[in-house]
């Protein structure tokens, strides 16, 4: 075989015919280079093998029969993520911004009941299409019986991308000792193998969040992907977290977290695109001029606190002025002067009437 093409013989003529690589049927290609050895192929054979032009399912971080772990605290969010990644991967959605590839999944949740799971899946209002959910508390993927439960639900489902939630429920043995860990990593492998797939593993901290997973380190050196999730949100406030990739294998690493916030649908959005109590108080104000806090307040822009610790910040910017009980938005003074002076000595008829803020 030369580097462009190949010497076939063409069954017509019985004569030798040289055609290019480009040329070449896909489905043919498999055949004319088969495996040395079972699995290895020359160089020049394994650049030309007809494989998947987007290698990723989830840009970046997920590759195709690759590994990814996520690992975070308690209550920071996980199980939510899992969800709506599962969701994303399944419909070829963006996932918080990154693109996807669309394949079926398999989400297995080892925490959480039937009844629980199903309310967070509904409370979404998405389309779960393409994707497969199971529940069970009991399956060990150190053991035979639990690796023989695993195997039958990959069978029949044939997902390219499996997501584990959490990694401490399917290890009976010590995760802080690599050989015991070694056991469900290298079933996973075989389960790569064979399967074709993807496995994406939840993992919960250590006490110290900065020290990452909890257990053995041979989790995080056996997968692709390693990335942070943190709860940066105060009491009182919607879940707001950072999610920090630790190491990309097939990447550089971003030059910033990303920050998310978990939305009353209970799928997270990034947090820019989230406008703030101050953002909207001060659009309303723009819009109306004068407004009283009752009447922010019953627009539903935020809350009684976020909404008078708004207008303290933009009075205090020199944006609003107080009279009263009401705010007059300063860019509307300036406006009112400058027609005023246009006017003088025009008669004017004042208006009384309330202003009705739409929510």
């Amino acid at each position: 075989m030369s580097r462009d093409g190949i010497w076939l013989i063409d069954p017509k003529t019985n004569e030798p015919q040289f055609i290019h690589y480009d040329d070449l049927d896909p489905d043919i290609i498999p055949q004319l280079w088969k495996p040395v050895g079972g699995f290895c192929y020359s160089a020049d054979s394994f650049l030309h093998l007809p494989l998947p032009e987007v290698p990723f399912y989830l840009q970046n971080w997920l590759p195709k029969k690759g590994k990814a772990e996520l690992f975070g605290q308690a209550k920071s969010g996980k199980s939510y993520l899992c969800i709506q990644l599962a969701r994303c991967i399944a419909s070829g959605d963006n996932f918080l911004g990154i693109p996807t590839q669309k394949a079926p999944v398999l989400y297995l949740q080892f925490e959480l009941g039937e009844g629980i799971l199903q309310y967070r899946m509904r409370s979404t209002g998405k389309d779960y299409e393409g994707v497969y959910v199971g529940t069970t508390f009991s399956m060990k993927l150190d053991k035979r019986e639990g690796q023989d439960q695993f195997l039958k639900a990959i069978s029949a489902v044939q997902p390219q991308v499996v997501i584990i939630d959490p990694f401490y429920k399917v290890i009976s043995g010590d995760e802080n000792e690599a050989h015991d860990v070694l056991i469900i990593l290298n079933f996973l492998d075989e389960v790569i193998d064979t399967y074709n797939c993807s496995i994406f593993i939840i993992h919960h901290a250590g006490k110290e969040l900065e020290r990452g997973g909890r257990g053995s380190s041979v989790l995080e050196g056996w997968v692709d992907s390693y990335i942070e999730i943190r709860k940066v949100s105060e009491k009182d406030e919607p879940l707001r977290c950072k999610i920090s990739p630790k190491m990309l294998r097939h990447s550089a690493l971003p030059p910033k977290p990303t920050e998310i916030i978990l939305a009353p649908d209970f799928e997270f959005i990034l947090a820019e695109k989230r406008k703030t109590t101050y953002d909207r108080v001060r659009e309303l104000l723009v819009e109306h001029g004068v407004v009283t806090g009752g009447e922010l307040i019953a627009s539903g822009v935020g809350n009684r606190k976020s909404i008078y610790d708004a207008l303290s910040k933009l009075a205090e910017a020199g944006d609003v002025e107080k009279s009263g009980i009401t705010y007059l938005w300063k860019g509307m003074k300036k406006a009112e002067k400058q027609s005023a002076s246009e006017h003088e000595g025009e008669s004017e008829c004042p208006n009384g009437d309330d202003v009705s803020i739409a929510p």
